[in-house]
């Protein structure tokens, strides 16, 4: 493969690509699975004991909040392997004080950063598309709170 320039592609980077769009695939699959066999939980909840419901509906909303959070993982994922050039290096620069900016299409930059949405409120970080780029930003704070978690 080549682009205009007549620089050939890495042959790893479709590899890649193949591996990131199956894996994203089937990751949704499984959540999608998840979720519907929880809805049927839920659905007939009614005939559980009474302690049982409130654990069942906590179920389905952690599964469709893990739903949200792989699409914005699948979404990180795929931006990084888009933003890899002809030449095989990141097409990533570093915006001060603490973020990175990812080259990408502009549709496919604010298709990224609706997915992020979920993942980003999580780990406190910030994800804005704009100018062919999607710029990720953490602040110093959100490093020491996910710390104090592990």
């Amino acid at each position: 493969m080549t682009d205009g320039d007549g620089a050939a592609t890495p042959p790893w980077v479709p590899v890649l690509r193949d591996i990131s769009r199956v894996s994203g695939h089937e990751l949704r699959n499984a959540l999608n699975a998840l979720v519907v066999n929880l809805e049927v939980v839920r659905a007939r909840a009614v005939r559980l004991d009474e302690s049982v419901r409130p654990f069942v509906a906590q179920a389905v909303e952690q599964s469709e909040e893990s739903v949200r959070l792989a699409e914005g993982t699948i979404a990180l994922l795929n931006l990084l392997v888009d933003a890899i050039a002809p030449d095989g290096s990141l097409r990533l620069s570093y915006v001060s004080p603490r973020g990175v900016r990812i080259e990408s299409e502009d549709n496919v930059s604010q298709r990224a950063v609706r997915a992020l949405g979920p993942l980003a409120a999580r780990v406190a970080m910030t994800a804005e598309s704009g100018d062919m780029a999607v710029i990720l930003s953490i602040p110093e704070t959100s490093l020491t709170k996910n710390q104090e978690h592990e």
